[in-house]
């Protein structure tokens, strides 16, 4: 609580000496003076109404609170050895689950397939298939008589 809702509270209630009470009443607005001069009417009427509830198990109540006030008394229980060895697995085998569900697979091979071959001559017939084993692409030109090794084909 800040200094002035300190001494707010102890205006309201009366308990300032009345050197500190006028020093105060001068910091002070007009609306705020006359919400306060309604407060000893609101006080008497709160405690004019105001009735005791009466609790049905009154015993039972209290052992309960005081159940809580000595647990929140005891500093939690220490996690032993074997639960933090338990938890450092489970971790590791998750970490290796994760691992092994988003990686890829083989990350090493690069190769592209050849869908289609089209050659530009028209009296040239191309057609591409996958070699055995999927390693690698054929293309198969029927109507050239011989490619250099030293030429590229486009």
């Amino acid at each position: 609580m800040t200094n002035f809702e300190s001494r707010f509270n102890r205006w309201l209630d009366g308990s300032l000496n009345e050197d500190e009470r006028l020093a105060f009443e001068a910091t002070l607005d007009e609306e705020t003076l006359r919400t306060a001069k309604m407060w000893p009417t609101l006080q008497s009427t709160l405690r004019q109404s105001a009735s005791e509830i009466p609790l049905p198990h009154p015993d039972f109540l209290n052992s309960q609170i005081l159940r809580e006030i000595r647990r929140e008394g005891t500093p939690p229980p220490r996690a032993g050895l074997a639960r933090l060895a338990w938890a450092g697995a489970f971790c590791v085998l998750a970490a290796a689950l994760l691992t092994a569900i988003f990686l890829p697979r083989d990350t090493r091979d690069s190769s592209t397939t050849v869908v289609s071959a089209s050659p530009a001559n028209p009296s040239v017939s191309a057609s591409a298939f996958q070699a055995a084993g999927g390693k690698s692409s054929v293309i198969w030109l029927d109507g050239v008589d011989h490619i250099p090794a030293n030429e590229r084909v486009q």
